[in-house]
């Protein structure tokens, strides 16, 4: 008789041919320790050397189960004699759905990579002593010429309730080897040369790995399942490397959200998955942390939410949240069951949506933008069975409902977007039997049971479109009233951002060209050109024969002068824009206009009115002409008063302009809104007139009436709200006029746009400071344990050295420059405060001393020299070096940077006198504009400088009871220098 006989390669067409991608494989692993009743299963990935372990805390196996279970295709084992699915449970544990059925799910592990080392041991056996070891190379199941009975798997059992040893897994690799040599002899036409080297290059030791890597672990009698799988595939680094640098998740798209924690559902998951990444061998990535997915905290930011049950006959019924409006207990009806029920079974739906607009959103902008960018990658909706994930389901890319097909017919009228949705379908297996999974593991067979499915939940989306989001839907107007003003709002809000902005920008530009001038001493020049000028005007005058002529020359020379002094003032005074609130940047530069504008006046323009009527008095009495002073005081401050009331006539003549424009547009607001609602009546009444309503049912013209009614509050309300609107905008400048402007309505914008501008600018400055902490912990961390690394190393790297005399002459270079890094590393310790517990007597000696070992190559390589007096070397002050020593610190970075391009000598200078460090460079001075900002957060003028030192300086010294500050005494040629103080409580 004929029997069906099974070759080898059917292991890998089953296996490694089956499976999609490496993500895909995992996740059938994660099946498996789900079915085990682990409560945990964790995947390690090490770039390294290319190793892979998965590891539950299941009930394992042991020895007999392993052969007859997980050696044996298609096993029987999760069914009882009944023939239903059923698996061991823990007597602790409650019963959960079986998630394998065919028996094949482990042959995935091939995909991941040709070599497993098995390891499990069963909580089934007293004291779980024993531990079963097996090692596979799945590449003898692809060849064509050899029987599944031809292939011998050593097993081995490791007593004693511990891990293998390497020895042992030497042992057992040793008798693979010996296996695949005796195949070779038989099987000559098989090349198995390949799979000898990966035997003899596999080096996994399960003791050393324990030790070094935190998790889930088998000694100590515990007990679970692990594979330690080698070489991984080469594809899985890749993607997880590509996913950086794109914005969809290909590689752990299929392994986030694997138990569902979010949807539907409250109580904490039956398993809890990771996935560590090692790009080192000392720092992981945790791809799937519980924040990679959605969570409930996103549910909450939706724009829309939909959640409900639909029952066996298609019919949903549930929640629906549209913006802040909710609508309970809402019906959709499935027609196309015909009354019967549906195949697939009742089933839980619930999902958030979110407005692809940010302006049609109600979500905070942060995390608007934070869920959009989750959206994108993994955004769509989910298949659960009894928790676990249904592949591929939920991907963004298998728009499993066709409902952007939908969109792309009609936008506004099927509304939902795929990747605009986040939400899932919760199935389960007693409820939803007749739903069954591919062997291939893409998704359910496309029978009854599941086009039922598909079809009614398309229903329920079409139907929630046309209930919510059409213009005629019939829930509608919330939807698209609360749409239009939340995009009304943002309109508004860009304009008034393009037009601050516009202001701001002008403002900006006014300030630089102001500075620069004077910081060239511009208006200096001008009044002395300007004074030399009218000085020769009145010498010629006080020569001329004729008194009278005489005497109005020099008065025509004196308003001359006042009247092109009017015109440089007014070059060098500017208006700030009303309404605008400035930038922490501006507002700092806005301060320093209005201190320099004084000292403009102050010292320069009136000193030169001052002299010029001093001149004149001179020149008069020189020449011996009268000046009639009443006559000239007259014609001054006719001037004057000429001057500024032509300037208040435009300003006057400009607002009523302005007035009467704004009173025909509020007239004709108000004519508009009367006349649209005129003619909303007479459209409905002539409609009304036009109808016949003697065969009507009561409940018809209710209807009838209820429409005409919506037709015109519709009208009437949106018009009442805009009059409003306009109303309040007015009084609101009515007050403001009554009360003198005070606290006008510009003031009160002005203000808060100020407060939010520095809101903005603080937020962005903690997320850099964040971002920064976080970076220098995980440097600081990665660094110190590299260095430990490599003294270690250098240590064995040694004893080869002294016998290899080649290797000493490199071994002695990389410990030169070893020590060097390392000395750099030891000039932090001073800086970590947790070492000194008290205050220490800190001496002028060690601070130079300090600030030279830190310095000293940058100072030899722009050339600076740093010189201390002997004041300030045997000077000493009492505090903690973490305060002390970041200061000299900063300080010295900042000299270095605005001295390496200076020409000529470069110092810097300590020196001490009394409590006071005196800290200077000879380098170019501060602008004036700068001096009262340089302590300010977030100032800086260094090319990408953060603007933190010199603020966390002066701030931390505070604290101690310590001021820094700068000396402003200097002049513009000496440099600038820093006084750093302190009282004697101090010492």
């Amino acid at each position: 008789m004929a029997k069906f006989r099974t070759k080898a390669r059917a292991v890998d067409m089953l296996g490694r041919q089956q499976i999609a991608d490496a993500s895909t494989a995992i996740s059938e692993l994660f099946k498996n320790a789900h079915d085990a009743y682990a409560d945990n299963v964790e995947v390690d990935l090490f770039k390294s050397d290319s190793l892979l372990v998965i590891r539950d805390d299941g009930i394992g196996m042991s020895p007999s189960e392993f052969e007859a279970n997980w050696l044996v295709l298609g096993t029987d084992s999760k069914f009882s004699s009944a023939g239903k699915l059923h698996a061991y449970r823990p007597s602790n544990k409650p019963e959960r759905a079986v998630m394998g059925e065919k028996g094949i799910g482990r042959l995935a592990i091939a995909f991941l990579g040709p070599q497993v080392l098995v390891l499990t041991r069963s909580e089934k056996l007293d004291h779980n002593d024993t531990l079963t070891m097996c090692y596979l190379h799945w590449g003898l199941f692809e060849q064509q010429a050899l029987n599944l009975d031809d292939i011998d798997i050593p097993v081995k059992s490791i007593s004693g309730g511990e891990l293998p040893s390497l020895q042992d897994v030497s042992e057992l690799l040793l008798e693979n080897t010996r296996n695949v040599e005796q195949l070779q002899k038989r099987f000559p036409q098989c090349d198995l040369c390949s799979i000898i080297d990966d035997l003899s290059d596999f080096q996994v030791d399960p003791r050393d790995f324990e030790k070094s890597v935190q998790g889930l672990s088998l000694s100590d009698h515990k007990c679970g399942t692990h594979f330690y799988i080698a070489t991984a595939n080469e594809v899985i680094i890749a993607d997880i490397v590509a996913e950086k640098y794109t914005l969809t998740k290909e590689f752990t798209k299929c392994l986030l959200g694997f138990c569902n924690s979010t949807f539907a559902e409250t109580s904490p998951p039956p398993i809890q998955t990771k996935f560590r990444y090692w790009p080192t061998d000392n720092r992981y990535e945790d791809l799937i942390a519980p924040n990679e997915f959605f969570t409930t905290d996103d549910l909450a930011l939706s724009d829309h939410f939909v959640s409900g049950e639909i029952d066996e006959y298609g019919q949903f019924n549930g929640i629906v949240r549209v913006y802040d409006q909710e609508y309970p207990d809402h019906v959709i009806s499935w027609k196309e069951g015909g009354g019967k029920p549906t195949e697939c079974g009742p089933f839980r739906v619930e999902f958030g949506y979110l407005q692809g607009a940010h302006r049609e959103s109600m979500a905070d902008p942060d995390d608007w933008s934070i869920l959009d960018s989750k959206l994108k990658q993994i955004g769509g909706l989910y298949v659960y069975r009894d928790r676990i994930r249904i592949l591929p389901y939920g991907n963004s890319n298998v728009d499993w409902l066709d409902i952007e097909l939908r969109r792309n017919k009609g936008m506004g009228y099927y509304y939902f977007s795929y990747r605009r949705i986040y939400g899932a379908i919760c199935t389960t297996r007693k409820e939803n039997a007749t739903l069954r999974e591919k062997a291939g593991r893409e998704g359910f067979q496309k029978d009854k049971a599941y086009r039922q499915l598909k079809s009614v939940l398309e229903n329920l989306f079409i139907q929630l479109a046309a209930d919510f989001f059409r213009k005629d839907a019939t829930h509608g107007d919330y939807f698209q009233e609360r749409k239009d003003e939340l995009d009304r709002l943002e309109r508004a809000r860009r304009k008034r951002e393009q037009q601050i902005t516009t202001k701001r920008t002008k403002l900006s530009d006014t300030l630089d060209v102001f500075f620069s001038k004077v910081n060239e001493r511009i208006p200096e020049s001008e009044i002395a050109t300007l004074s030399h000028h009218v000085q020769s005007r009145m010498q010629s005058a006080s020569f001329m024969m004729d008194s009278d002529t005489a005497s109005q020359e020099l008065l025509d020379a004196e308003r001359e002068a006042n009247e092109k002094l009017a015109l440089l003032r007014t070059t060098y005074t500017l208006i700030r824009p009303r309404g605008v609130g400035l930038t922490k940047q501006l507002t700092r530069d806005w301060d320093a206009y209005q201190r320099e504008h004084n000292r403009l006046e102050i010292e320069v323009f009136e000193p030169f009115v001052k002299d010029v009527g001093k001149k004149l008095g001179s020149m008069a009495a020189q020449a011996k002409i009268y000046i009639d002073q009443r006559r000239r005081l007259q014609e001054l401050i006719k001037n004057v008063a000429d001057e500024q009331n032509a300037n208040v006539k435009n300003e006057s003549k400009v607002l009523q302009e302005t007035s009467s424009q704004t009173r025909r547009a509020a007239v004709n607001t108000a004519r508009s809104a009367m006349k649209e609602l005129r003619d909303t009546i007479e459209a409905v009444n002539a409609d009304l007139a036009h109808r016949d309503l003697n065969d009507l049912l009561p409940e018809q013209i209710e209807e009838i009436r209820s429409t005409y009614e919506k037709r015109i509050d519709s009208v009437a309300s949106r018009n009442a709200e805009t009059l409003g609107s306009v109303r309040e905008l007015l009084a609101g400048i009515v007050e403001s006029l009554e009360n003198n402007m005070q606290n006008s309505q510009l003031d009160i914008v002005e203000a808060m746009d100020t407060e939010l501008e520095s809101l903005r600018e603080q937020a962005e400055t903690d997320e850099e400071l964040v971002q920064l902490g976080l970076a220098v912990a995980v440097i600081n961390h990665e660094f110190v344990a590299a260095i430990k690394m490599i003294r270690g190393q250098l240590r064995e790297l040694r004893s080869w050295a002294m016998v290899n005399k080649d290797l000493l002459p490199v071994y002695q270079e990389i410990r030169t420059n070893f020590d060097h890094l390392d000395a750099h590393l030891n000039l932090f310790t001073p800086l970590q405060r947790r070492l000194y517990k008290k205050r220490v007597n800190i001496e002028g000696k060690e601070i130079i001393h300090y600030v030279r070992a830190l310095f000293n190559v940058r100072f030899e390589r722009h050339k600076i020299h740093l010189e201390a007096t002997q004041a300030f070397l045997d000077s000493h002050v009492t505090s903690y070096p973490s305060t002390i020593y970041p200061v000299f610190v900063n300080l010295i970075d900042n000299f270095i940077f605005w001295l390496k391009d200076k020409q000529g000598d470069r110092l810097i200078s300590l020196d001490c006198t009394d409590n006071s460090y005196h800290i200077k460079n000879n380098g170019p001075a501060i602008n004036r504009r700068d001096a009262e900002s340089i302590f300010e957060q977030g100032f800086s003028r260094k090319p990408g400088g953060r603007g933190l030192g010199l603020y966390i300086s002066k701030k931390v010294l505070e604290k101690e009871g310590m001021t820094l500050a700068l000396d402003k005494t200097l002049t513009m040629d000496s440099g600038v220098s820093f006084n750093l103080s302190w009282s004697d409580n101090n010492e």
